[in-house]
């Protein structure tokens, strides 16, 4: 070790020292020995200047030094400080023995630069195109698709401090543009929001108590509003206008006015509620009835090969259904790898997704999604046959009716006569209390016939069955060992960036092997 320590020290560390510091199929060999292939300075050209500005430090430098702190789950002054004293880093990143490292802001800034250009994506990419070059990616006849949470970075607010951390940002926002014009809107304001977290005293355990606070915050709100309004100039300022829109739709989500313009508290929850004034864009999700989350979803495309490997990453905001984001993933795919097949979970089965799908020349292989079973001795939607070629639909007594013309949304519907289903001896398990029964057509019901007679063949079930969870060990490696399970940054985008680059670094684990292979 001290003869490599000597020789780090005239120097740069190369590749044929590499393994005598760190092990060679390590993942910090890999990026000694194949650093370029993974990521080089040319896939960031279009970010700089050639000739305005200061020298910067190498863009492909600095974007190893992403991957590693993603890797092992640091902060951007954690991954600094690593830069400085942990030889293996510096093996990795080709640094000195006595290089002291970057401020944490370089790899603040860097970011930034990357989403401006929209380079978020280039290291995702380069894996894939380093997987195809190794043989381990393939034109694909078919992937699997699947999603898992990514929690936010930001606190969830109640109704109180959401409403009043709106009205703070209202309040900063202008007094960025004009400090007088904001001491004005204060003057018309009931409470005070130097802390927008410290509640107005109430007795939170009566419910006539909190509903006469939340209404009396959602009247104060307004005067902000109005005040604001009333002032035209000011209220077409960027920053103005912006925070103006996210308070308007705080007190809409959970207040309407009365007939006298009072703001009241609505009941229910808005499925698109907003959570946080410092993250507008994350959500409430369910992943099943049991389990509730705030933040994002993290969608994802796997290849099925021996070596999986992840080929395309969407985030959407937690309340997203899962098959919105299937197109998505499709489309953001080069031809060559574009599936001819998606296989997914009965997310992914509605008539929807399967006609966004048919789009693409993509089928899909998942359940179709079935409404809740009714009750015992009661006839559901199943056992009705309907025939689509004849534009007919049978009961179980065998009467038929025939179907409608499309409605506007695309609906079309059979309904059967009152005097048939008055005679009839099964009305009683049909339609108790009604007068006739209908049955509701989906747009493209022929997907979803054809969906269910897909999985009616043995082989084809059991292939489901054996190759969906694949992708589950691709998504347990992201959010688990690299640390995607929680949002480091706020914003969708931002929470983007991390999912592609922790994506990435999915990918390079079998690429790790294969090249460590090769080179024995």
């Amino acid at each position: 070790m001290l003869a490599v320590a000597e020789r780090a020290q005239q120097g740069f560390f190369d590749a044929s020292w590499c393994g005598k510091v760190v092990p060679r199929d390590s993942f910090f060999g890999l990026l000694a020995e194949h650093g370029e292939r993974i990521v080089s300075d040319e896939d960031f050209a279009d970010c700089y200047s050639d000739r305005r500005g200061r020298p910067s430090i190498p863009p492909s430098t600095l974007a190893k030094i992403l991957l590693l702190a993603y890797r092992c789950g640091l902060s951007d002054r954690q991954a600094m400080e690593a830069v400085r004293f942990d030889l293996r880093w510096k093996v990795a990143l080709g640094l000195p023995l006595d290089h002291e490292g970057f401020h944490p802001t370089s790899l603040v800034k860097f970011r930034a630069r990357l989403l401006l250009h929209g380079k978020e994506r280039v290291v995702f990419e380069r894996s894939l195109q380093l997987a195809r070059e190794l043989g381990l990616l393939a034109e694909a006849a078919e992937q699997v698709v699947d999603s898992t949470p990514m929690l936010g970075a930001a606190a969830t607010q109640d109704t109180v401090t959401l409403v009043r951390s709106g009205v703070r940002k209202l309040l900063d926002a202008v007094r960025g543009e004009d400090a007088e014009a904001a001491a004005q809107v204060e003057r018309h304001l009931e409470f005070d929001y130097a802390k927008p977290r410290q509640k107005p005293d109430c007795e939170w355990r009566s419910r006539p108590a909190r509903e006469a606070l939340l209404t009396r915050v959602a009247q104060d709100a307004e005067r902000a509003l109005r005040a604001v309004e009333r002032a035209a100039e000011l209220a077409r300022a960027e920053s103005v206008a912006e925070a103006s829109r996210l308070l308007r739709d705080l007190i809409g989500q959970d207040f309407e006015l009365d007939e006298d313009d009072v703001p009241r508290l609505r009941r229910g929850t808005a499925k698109d509620r907003i959570l946080s004034v410092h993250d507008p864009e994350m959500r409430h999700g369910r992943k099943s009835q049991s389990q509730r989350f705030d933040g994002y979803k993290i969608h994802a495309a796997a290849s099925v090969g021996e070596q999986p490997l992840l080929t395309a990453i969407e985030v959407t905001p937690g309340c997203d259904y899962d098959g919105t984001a299937a197109p998505a993933l499709v489309d953001q795919q080069p031809e060559p790898l574009r599936p001819k097949r998606l296989l997914g979970d009965a997310a992914y089965g509605d008539s929807e997704t399967r006609e966004q799908l048919e789009k693409r020349q993509v089928d899909v292989l998942a359940a179709v999604p079935e409404p809740p079973p009714v009750p015992s001795g009661r006839f559901g939607k199943r056992d009705f046959r309907i025939d689509l070629d004849a534009g007919t639909v049978t009961c179980p007594a065998g009467e038929l009716a025939p179907i409608g013309p499309p409605q506007r949304s695309g609906m079309r519907a059979a309904v059967f006569p009152a005097a048939v289903c008055r005679a009839c001896a099964l009305k009683p398990g049909c339609v108790p209390g009604r007068r006739s029964r209908k049955i509701d057509l989906r747009r493209r019901e022929d997907l979803l016939q054809a969906g269910r007679e897909a999985l009616k063949d043995p082989p084809t079930r059991e292939h489901l069955r054996r190759t969906r969870p694949r992708i589950e060990r691709l998504l347990g490696l992201l959010v688990h060992r690299y640390h995607a399970r929680k949002s480091r940054y706020r914003g969708k985008r931002k929470a983007g960036f991390q999912a592609l680059w922790t994506g990435a670094l999915v990918n390079l684990h079998p690429i790790e092997t294969a090249l460590a292979t090769a080179t024995r």
